[in-house]
């Protein structure tokens, strides 16, 4: 989870400016601490601490170090709290090799034991920090050269890393291992890059190389070279070019990622639409000729992959599971070569649904994914995949993929309707007329609600906890409207199926608590109403997320936020949402918190 770049260049420059730069566009995969290291002089210079990046500038001179080739990380704790000990980059005993790292070692004390007895001196409480010295030892015993020492350490090393190594002894490369941890290439005319996110390089070159799982790759200024783990061979492969404009991974006037990349929602979804994917009938079909069928996800994803079970089971009427990835476990025993696995993600990179589907390959299942990452891992381990075109996401919080994720689900359920024979023709064509105009009513429903979320906002933000209650298929915007206040905002949020809230949780109801109803005007409309006068009969204030031009549910309710009439019934899960990210927004803002960099939370989380 954590954020790693490497540059290596032509002439040497202030190369910590275009670091801490890269960084920034990194620091939503960490941001505990930060540190830069380069090769300059013959000597390395490490310059680290802990804190956000513009919390360390204040401290100490990043962006002043000098030198051709340079390494920077931002942190996301796992082993040791943040601070300037642990955070990385990690050096080896000589200061001679410096290492940062994306991932877990899983057998570091054992590691770390070796090294204590062999003499080596640990700075850190770091799973890292093992690594520089391991490195250290293999020249020292064996007198390798230095690419062989750094993979006989990788072969000794259990667990998950993206590992970013430069030393003194060859100080005109980058030398770069991956497993089960994001890592990427960057070209550019005058300058290499490496790092474990595109938007990290994007302002410079959108020449991008994927490096796989068990790579090796030595990154010089002009050239990179990929040698297989396994087998030991060179592997030839060519750079592709990203569609993603470098002002996509910028503010853009915004003050805040989130903010922006809400007001993006029309056009990825616009964009999603607009691309022809062949794969989409293909899932399909597959999906309907299954005998067993699991969507896999984890976070904000999961709640897309509700909308997915549910059109399943509606459209094809067969078992359909929607299931969190960490908890693969539970349905493992039920894995064979008659299910159909479909994972969604935002960066095809999340640890968890990774080693899901790896299982479930062995296990003969037929993997089919959503993704937003082209050539992530997800989509390397899939039999066909389905790409969301959202862009860059940059804030935490998830919303623009999230939607995406959840037209997806819907493009899936629409197809699977039409196998099926449950949409009849004229059903099916007046289901895609709708699909088509969702980013226009997404666009409606931004505009109408922005000013009346910020409102709302100045009376949540003074609350401690909240509830958010739905029925049927709208239970999955509740969930997603949750998780975003208290992710964000750090409002105890709990999401609640309307009818089940009268077994327990109205307990904690009490005078002005926040209840927010989501209420299309679907099946659903008529029992959710006694639910509303249930809490307001405990005292609570009543939000509803409703149809434009429902008078009777908004004479029952405090505030409202309005969606256009006509999608009450059909892709309610995507416009009804966007209030509700709205909401989280301007209150976290209220209450003073970054959105974008959620205290203890990361974007990717590639670790188990």
């Amino acid at each position: 989870m954590c954020g790693i770049v490497g540059i290596i260049q032509q002439t040497e420059s202030k190369i910590g400016n275009e670091i801490i730069e890269a960084l920034t566009k990194l620091e939503y995969r960490g941001y505990d601490s930060v540190g830069v290291a380069s090769v300059a002089n013959g000597e390395l210079i490490i310059v680290k601490d802990e804190g956000k990046i513009a919390e360390v500038l204040e401290k100490i001179d990043l962006d002043s170090i000098k030198g051709r080739v340079a390494i920077g990380h931002t942190r996301w704790a796992t082993h040791g709290p943040p601070s300037k000990e642990n955070a990385h980059p990690h050096v080896d005993c000589k200061k001679q090799i410096s290492v940062i790292h994306n991932g877990i070692i899983e057998n570091f004390q054992q590691l770390k034991n070796e090294l204590l007895e062999q003499g080596h001196v640990f700075q850190s409480e770091t799973d890292t920090e093992v690594l520089p010295h391991l490195i250290e030892q293999f020249l020292e015993e064996e007198k390798v050269s230095l690419e062989e020492a750094i993979i006989k350490t990788v072969e000794r090393i259990e667990g998950t890393y993206g590992i970013c190594v430069i030393s003194t002894l060859e100080p005109d490369k980058i030398f770069c291992a991956k497993k089960d941890s994001p890592l990427v290439i960057g070209i550019n005319d005058n300058r290499m890059f490496c790092a474990s996110d595109i938007p990290a390089f994007l302002s410079y070159t959108q020449e991008v190389v994927l490096l796989h799982d068990d790579e090796f790759v030595t990154i010089s200024k002009d050239n990179y070279e990929i040698i297989d783990l396994k087998t030991g061979e060179t592997i030839t492969r060519k750079p592709y070019t990203v569609s993603w404009k470098p002002e996509m991974a910028q503010k853009a006037g915004f003050p805040h990622f989130m903010l922006k990349e809400i007001h993006e929602q029309p056009n990825t979804l616009a964009d999603y639409i607009r691309i022809e994917q062949p794969s989409i009938l293909k899932i399909a079909e597959k999906i309907y000729e299954a005998e067993k069928v699991f969507l896999l996800a984890a976070g904000t994803a999961h709640y897309s992959t509700l909308t997915g079970q549910n059109l399943i089971r509606r459209f094809v009427k067969k078992p359909c599971s929607s299931v969190i990835a960490s908890e693969y476990e539970l349905i493992k025993n039920l894995i064979d070569e008659k299910t159909v696995i479909v994972p969604v993600s935002q960066s095809g990179e999340t640890m968890d649904t990774i080693m899901a589907i790896k299982n479930a390959r062995e296990l003969g299942a037929t993997i089919l994914s959503a993704v937003n990452i082209v050539g992530s891992t997800v989509t390397r381990h899939s039999d066909e995949v389905l790409y969301l075109y959202a862009g860059p996401e940059i804030g935490v919080a998830a919303t623009k993929t999230y939607t995406a994720q959840t037209l997806a689900m819907w493009d899936i359920g629409l197809e699977l309707g039409k196998i099926s024979g449950e949409l009849d023709n004229d059903e099916y064509e007046m289901y895609r007329t709708n699909f088509k105009n969702i980013p226009s009513i997404v666009k409606q429903t931004i505009v109408h609600n922005e000013a009346r979320a910020n409102h709302i906002a100045s009376w949540f933000a003074k609350k401690n906890s909240s509830f958010y209650l739905a029925r049927s298929l709208n239970l999955q915007t509740a969930r997603e409207g949750a998780l975003k206040m208290k992710e964000i905002a750090y409002i105890h949020s709990e999401a609640y199926p309307a009818g089940e809230s009268k077994h327990g949780p109205i307990a904690l109801v009490e005078e002005d608590y926040p209840v927010v109803f989501v209420t299309p005007q679907d099946q659903t409309r008529k029992l959710i109403v006694g639910n509303i006068m249930e809490m307001k009969a405990r005292g609570a204030t009543a939000i509803a997320v409703l149809e434009e031009g429902d008078k009777e549910m908004e004479e029952l309710v405090k505030w409202k936020f309005e969606i256009p009439k006509g999608y009450s019934e059909m892709f309610s899960t995507i416009p009804y949402v966007v209030p509700l990210q709205l909401l989280a927004y301007y209150t976290a803002v209220r209450r003073g918190y970054s959105p974008d960099q959620p205290r203890n939370l990361s974007k990717s989380v590639t670790v188990l």
